[in-house]
């Protein structure tokens, strides 16, 4: 794969690169430059101006300021990919009219998300570029489908920059990370875990300087304190002087006053003078049992046997059984259209072939984001079912990068991304034990699945989880289901330990 190109010139060199909406500053790079073979990881923070930077590097989306060398052919695989790639050859329709054809199609024929995805991946690989930019190529693919595009990844010979909430896609092809913060792009060597350690490194050594700068800042304060106190006692004769004494020079406590002072405002002038450093901004530990309020007394909160379910004519289960163990973080795992969201969306609707066990408190989280109240603020939707004091509540909200002020925005406003982590934080702020995920990492940034997964770490209560991110399901689970023809196997261990993923 790849166009033929130089490996030691440049394919993109930009300079001085600028770009705002209104009064907002999204990017003020100074400089960035793509080499043959070079693989970049672009991470930030939801909203950070990762996709702008893709869209002005590829030349979709031009800059305020700033130029841009580029060589080569550039393919771009986009979030909102054209639709049009699965309509064939002939007149080209527009998104609209595609969306309406795809209606008027039988469901059996209807495209998935994850072929048009994989359309979208082939499209540009069969540009044969010389520069690939892919943001959230793995949307809507299953884990088989996320393999196979980290081989094409790792075979693509050309120059890669990557944009992904999956870390360990990140880590397997990514040989350096740009990461964008406050506008700008700092690049560091190594793969998203390299990155992070380095992170956790320059946190801890900002926290070292931020405090080396205060107790240094302290002693200066109070050593000027204290020269200024001395300065004040200059006027007054020692006791041990007699009123006679001090009439022969009475400047004597005046030229010493003016001196203490001088030393005084010396040592003022060098705290001010002082580097000052900020302090490094970290997310509030949590201490509370995570919503937990009481275990269910049974072995199992869920369970089923002889489950049959179809779905648009089509058999999804076939004489099923599978049962979710208490206190258990359980992923479900099974290749797109195999029932997953199904499966789960019967367990939240109480469907009576499902057996919930009494006593179970269940809090699910669907893809659609349905439950936040857009009228609502942050804060108001997180605390809606819960009894915990407002400083717990916001401490959660915190920990899922939702700070300060922020939490009084009216839902309305909010991301897709964001809505995700008020559902988060309202389903764990509540008196549940047992939580059900349907891809809860989809559409939230690297820190905050971060964030979401020491939550589920910490978290007390029973766990099904459904999820395309392989680090968070090999991380936070300890048994897998897995939907293979129709039936339902488990498996008694971390997905580390489980090779045959089912296809």
């Amino acid at each position: 794969m790849g166009g033929v190109f130089l490996s030691s010139s440049f394919l993109l060199r930009a300079v001085k690169l600028q770009k705002s909406y209104g009064d907002r500053v999204i990017l003020d790079v100074d400089s960035l430059a793509l080499y043959g073979g070079s693989k970049i990881g672009l991470v930030g923070q939801n909203g950070a101006g990762k996709s702008t930077l893709l869209s002005i590097l590829a030349g979709d989306i031009e800059p305020d300021g700033g130029a841009i060398d580029r060589r080569g052919i550039i393919s771009v695989i986009r979030q909102d990919f054209d639709t049009r790639l699965l309509c064939g050859g002939g007149a080209v329709p527009s998104k609209e009219r595609f969306g309406r054809s795809l209606s008027l199609r039988p469901l059996s024929e209807r495209p998935s998300g994850g072929e048009l995805t994989r359309a979208a991946i082939d499209a540009a690989f069969a540009a044969r570029p010389d520069i690939l930019f892919a943001d959230e190529p793995t949307t809507n693919l299953d884990m088989e489908g996320i393999e196979s595009l980290q081989r094409e990844l790792l075979a693509f010979s050309g120059a890669l920059v990557l944009v992904s909430h999956d870390r360990s896609l990140l880590d397997a092809v990514c040989g350096d990370i740009w990461e964008i913060e406050a506008g700008r792009v700092r690049s560091f060597p190594g793969n998203y875990s390299a990155w992070i350690v380095q992170r956790a490194r320059e946190r801890d050594f900002a926290a070292f300087e931020y405090e080396e700068y205060r107790r240094e800042e302290k002693r200066l304060r109070e050593a000027a304190r204290k020269a200024n106190e001395r300065s004040k006692r200059c006027l007054k004769p020692p006791s041990r002087m007699s009123p006679s004494e001090a009439r022969i020079d009475p400047g004597k406590g005046e030229r010493g006053q003016t001196a203490v002072r001088a030393s005084a405002k010396a040592i003022s002038k060098r705290a001010s003078m002082l580097e000052k450093k900020e302090r490094p901004s970290s997310l509030p530990e949590i201490k509370m049992a995570l919503g937990i309020s009481s275990l269910v007394a049974s072995h199992a909160v869920i369970r089923a046997s002889g489950l049959s379910v179809a779905f648009g004519g089509r058999v999804i289960l076939e004489d099923a059984a599978f049962e979710v163990r208490t206190g258990k973080r359980t992923v479900l795992l099974g290749p797109n259209g195999s029932g997953k969201t199904t499966l789960l969306d019967m367990i939240a609707k109480g469907d009576p072939r499902v057996k919930i066990a009494p006593g179970a408190k269940i809090g699910y989280f669907g893809q659609s984001h349905e439950t936040v109240d857009l009228s609502r603020t942050i804060l108001e939707n997180a605390r809606k079912n819960s009894d915990l004091p407002e400083h717990e509540v916001r401490t959660i909200l915190a920990r899922l990068w939702l700070k300060g002020g922020a939490v009084h925005k009216k839902c309305a406003l909010l991301s897709g991304g964001e809505r995700a982590k008020v559902v988060f934080a309202a389903l764990f702020a509540s008196r549940l034990n047992t939580l059900v995920l349907d891809e809860p990492t989809n559409h939230i940034d690297l820190y905050a699945a971060e964030a979401l997964e020491d939550l589920l770490m910490a978290w007390k209560g029973t766990l099904l989880l459904v999820t395309h991110d392989r680090r968070l399901a090999e991380r936070v689970g300890d048994r897998l289901l897995m939907i293979s023809r129709q039936r339902i196997k488990t498996f008694e261990g971390p997905l580390s330990s489980f090779s045959d993923l089912p296809s």
